[in-house]
């Protein structure tokens, strides 16, 4: 005869847990931090676009520095 119990998912509730914690922090934030000053993923995206662009820039200023003829 077949089982007929169904598996239990154990990670469910600390998902959920998690889920709601964030979804509170998140409200939380917006509320005390207005919402034009909560870190989203696409603000966190740009910063990083314009850390490498920085970063591009210095390494290509060093290079010149470095290859440039000596006086």
């Amino acid at each position: 005869m077949p089982s007929t119990t169904t598996p239990v998912d154990i990670s469910a509730a600390p998902r959920a847990v998690v889920s709601t914690a964030a979804e509170l922090i998140y409200k939380v934030g917006r509320s005390v931090l207005g919402a034009d000053r909560v870190p989203t993923a696409k603000a966190n995206a740009w910063a990083a676009v314009c850390a490498d662009q920085e970063r591009a820039r210095i390494r290509e200023e060093n290079a010149r520095i470095i290859l440039a003829p000596a006086r």
